[in-house]
């Protein structure tokens, strides 16, 4: 379901586009993924949380702000039903960089058809827990309110988030967002249309092009259900395709494209996960390889100025030293360039956030010290390594090109990829934007793809990288 969907429970406030919401939050509302409020507690210390949450924050009342008892088991139990569904998800989704911790609930009656959660019971344990400090909120809104006061052209649902006091709640029972899946099961649903168009959001238009892109969407996630993917937490469903920046002149789906995995939850979601965990993931019972599109996006840009990348050397070592962070700031400087429309000048604060997201050791995202790199030595020493970045965010082959277009190359080189494995050779592959997992038996078999693939797209040839390479 769409994000645009009627919110019956809403208000016409367009909050999403108020003043003091940050372009980082916008993100990270659009960004939430839509909760199918089917968790349920499968440990005894998840199904002891419940109880308590229920016993503690009972059924709220509403306009008298008290609570109500329980005559009937049947309707305590509804109650449980319900805090195990919203809990898993808040609890899944919490931390996400990404997405900021939100996700989105549909509040009409429609959409609870059918599952273990009835609307009542849902509005039963959102109202109590707001009451109660429990989540926070940020209010949704419908799209075109009636004849003369259209309202917003579409509608947003309602997100919500965890509170740290739900957190420290859950924690003393044991339960944590990091061993959530351990306690909850969720039963995750493919959104229901498989290519979407993001920055900004706008609704999939029914064409010719768009039906043939669902298509080769619905080809693909077909056939990766017919070989089972294994893996203690990560769960697979499918893959959406998103497009970006439809409002560019230059649109014609030719931004972006990613295969996006399903469920978006982090923990569950392979692609959000470290390469280690992805590489215990089995694919029919067998062990997988990752193959990486080495330099993936200064090598296309290379590539669409008629020059080879050298593939025998590193793009980004020894640029500013030989340490290993010297080369992860030289990276990120290039890779953030790319997302930008020119050179970067400065170290921002949401910059400087990104780069220590990144350079993390353990669970804990290192300290970056801007002043030990300062951009004027950067941009001059990674100009002199590639003096054809000079050229980024002027005309290349007639038009100035964005990341979006970057994206867009990476993307037909992974999908072609993809599809080349399943149709002609019937081999199972996973994605993960510059990469792709394989058997480990496939490998071999998977460069060659890669490489006619990325041939066909640029011109040039790819350097690949193997995850843990073995004598394949």
């Amino acid at each position: 379901m769409n994000d645009d969907t009627f919110d019956d429970d809403s208000v016409a406030d367009a909050t999403f586009e108020a003043a003091e919401l940050t372009s980082g939050d916008k993100d990270e509302l659009n960004n939430a993924p839509q909760a199918s409020l089917s968790g349920r507690a499968e440990t005894d210390a998840a199904q002891a949380l419940v109880t308590h949450l229920a016993d503690k924050y009972p059924r709220h009342t509403g306009e008298a702000k008290t609570a109500k008892g329980y005559p009937q088991i049947k309707r305590k139990s509804g109650f449980e039903t319900a805090i195990a569904a919203f809990l898993a998800e808040l609890l899944q989704a919490y931390g996400d960089d990404i997405r900021g911790g939100w996700i989105r609930c549909s509040l009409k009656k429609a959409e609870f058809t059918g599952k273990p959660v009835t609307q009542r019971q849902f509005q039963n344990v959102r109202d109590t827990w707001l009451a109660a400090g429990l989540v926070e909120t940020v209010k949704g809104y419908p799209g075109k309110l009636a004849f003369g006061n259209p309202g917003p052209s579409h509608g947003r649902m309602t997100r919500y988030k965890a509170t740290v006091r739900l957190i420290d709640l859950c924690a003393c029972h044991g339960v944590t967002p990091d061993n959530v899946t351990a306690h909850f099961h969720v039963d995750y649903q493919m959104p229901s249309e498989l290519v979407q168009l993001t920055s900004p959001f706008e609704p999939t238009p029914k064409n010719a092009k768009a039906n043939k892109l669902r298509e080769e969407v619905a080809e693909l996630n077909a056939f990766i259900a017919q070989h089972p993917i294994s893996h203690p937490t990560i769960r697979h469903i499918g893959w959406v395709r998103k497009f970006h920046l439809s409002n560019h002149p230059d649109f014609k789906w030719n931004k972006g494209g990613r295969l996006y995995a399903q469920p978006t939850a982090r923990k569950v979601n392979y692609q959000s996960v470290p390469e280690a965990t992805r590489l215990d993931m089995r694919i029919d019972g067998a062990r997988v390889a990752e193959i990486d599109l080495g330099s993936s996006y200064l090598s296309i840009f290379y590539a669409w100025n008629d020059q080879q990348l050298d593939l025998d050397d590193d793009a980004y070592a020894d640029i500013l030293g030989p340490t290993k962070l010297d080369r992860d700031v030289a990276k990120f400087w290039i890779n953030a360039s790319f997302g930008n429309s020119g050179l970067i000048k400065k170290w921002s604060k949401n910059l400087k956030q990104q780069l220590e997201n990144k350079l993390v050791e353990g669970p804990v995202a290192l300290p970056f010290d801007p002043q030990a790199y300062p951009l004027k030595v950067v941009r001059e020493k990674v100009l002199k390594r590639h003096p054809l970045l000079e050229r980024w965010g002027g005309p290349i082959r007639g038009r100035v090109r964005d990341y979006g277009d970057l994206m867009f190359a990476e993307s037909e080189i992974i999908i072609g990829s993809m599809q080349a494995l399943m149709r002609e050779h019937g081999v199972p592959s996973l994605p993960v934007h510059d990469s792709l997992i394989v058997p480990r038996t496939k490998v071999k078999l998977a460069m060659n793809v890669l490489t006619e693939q990325y041939r066909r797209t640029t011109g040039m040839l790819p350097r690949l990288d193997v995850s843990d390479p073995w004598d394949f």
